[in-house]
């Protein structure tokens, strides 16, 4: 039997994130899992891996939608979130794949998720209603999504500073 650190070093190559450093939320979800469950095979581990994924995706599909119906009136349909579990489309990898419009995300971690989620519904709200979505109150310009220490933010590029942090995604996150 191994170690945590074999097991986790093994999962993160299964998942195809070795090269990458997982944040520590990952990481910390993967602790919790070993603890629970012991040292699972890799076919399990990526079934836990897509289902935190997806529940992730959708909850922040959700907060973003609401986000998107309170500024402009407009719903996001559903039919733009899409699942690709990774048992039906081998071609993706072991892991399953969520996807919003041109966007996909693959990981666990809330913070990426809720970004590539934002940029994805940005993108429906653009190419289905024509309208620019979220808008920077101080410069009348879109937004894009940024990161701060793992927080998936909102950012205005406008401005003689070059730009500026608008707000957290997360609505519950105070930056």
């Amino acid at each position: 039997m191994s170690n945590f650190s074999d097991w986790q070093d093994r999962m993160l190559r299964a998942v195809r994130r070795q090269e990458e450093s997982a944040s520590e939320e990952v990481l910390a979800w993967m602790s919790d899992l070993y603890d629970e469950f012991g040292e699972m095979p890799e076919r399990g581990f990526c079934e836990f891996w897509t289902l935190r994924t997806f529940a992730m995706a959708r909850t922040a599909f959700e907060m973003i939608g609401r986000s998107v119906e309170e500024e402009t009136g407009k719903g996001v349909t559903g039919q733009e979130f899409c699942y690709i579990d990774y048992l039906r489309d081998p071609d993706l990898g072991p892991v399953g794949v969520v996807r919003v419009k041109s966007m996909e995300v693959s990981t666990p971690d809330w913070g990426e998720v809720l970004g590539v989620m934002a940029e994805g519904v940005q993108e429906f709200v653009m190419s289905h209603y024509r309208l620019v979505w979220p808008v920077c109150g101080d410069h009348d310009c879109g937004l894009h999504v940024g990161y701060i220490h793992e927080t998936a933010v909102w950012r205005c590029k406008g401005g003689i500073t070059g730009g500026h942090v608008e707000r957290a995604i997360d609505p519950a996150v105070q930056i």
